[in-house]
């Protein structure tokens, strides 16, 4: 696969996966360094299951001085089952089946639907929070820490930087961090090229069982089925 297509699917998927994690009773943590909150993070998602999340999602190009919005129903059975639902644009679709990934992307890329092995370079992606929080601590240097009242929440911000020796397909990423469940509320990721994709948790619950046929995509009627990434 050539850099620019997988750059496509890192701009197709990274901003739409979402925020969700595991809701866990109040505790008044004395400690609120960057790496500790990062650290009670981590640890709330190593042990999720499953995922069922709305989300709200901003991209600002400002090459192109421009910002789009969606919003869409975020469902993950760990560790490669996906299906992203768009409820605006309405009919857009991303879906992981453990086997391929489906991009199927009307408001974009009307007529086809892309099929790709589940294990392309640059799918990986399509775990937002995975890229952060299974990757080793080390990967990146981890600051910030500031208290942030996010939507009545109270929650600490603390920003991810890759180390120069990592592979992470974003320059920066801030997390809002939540400080009674330490699960993300709301992530930023910026790439390469300035590009700024804003993600906010609207509803989630986890480790609740999800209908297979969820993680399950027939291409509709008509569409071409390419097995390529668009240049």
């Amino acid at each position: 696969m050539t850099t620019t297509s997988i750059k496509f699917l890192r701009q197709i998927v990274i901003g739409v996966t979402g925020a969700f994690t595991l809701a866990l009773p109040y505790v008044v943590h004395a400690q609120n360094s960057p790496n500790d909150i990062y650290d009670r993070a981590a640890k709330v998602f190593s042990a999720l299951h499953t995922i069922d999340a709305q989300f709200d999602q901003t991209i600002t190009n400002p090459l192109l001085g421009k910002t789009i919005s969606s919003k869409g129903h975020f469902l993950q059975q760990r560790p490669n089952f996906v299906s992203i639902t768009f409820t605006d644009p309405v009919g857009d679709r991303i879906v992981s089946d453990g086997k391929s990934l489906w991009l199927y992307l009307p408001s974009s890329l009307p007529g086809q639907v892309v099929k790709l092995p589940a294990d392309t370079e640059g799918a990986g992606v399509a775990n937002l929070l995975g890229q952060f929080l299974d990757a080793p601590k080390q990967s990146f240097t981890i600051t910030g820490g500031d208290a942030v009242t996010l939507e009545g929440a109270q929650t600490h911000k603390v920003q991810l930087v890759p180390r120069g020796n990592a592979s992470a397909p974003f320059q920066r990423a801030t997390l809002w961090i939540d400080d009674r469940e330490s699960r993300i509320r709301r992530v930023q990721v910026i790439d390469a090229q300035g590009v700024d994709r804003t993600i906010t948790m609207t509803t989630w619950a986890t480790n609740t069982k999800l209908d297979k046929d969820a993680f399950k995509f027939s291409p509709p009627k008509g569409v071409k089925i390419v097995t390529n990434l668009p240049q």
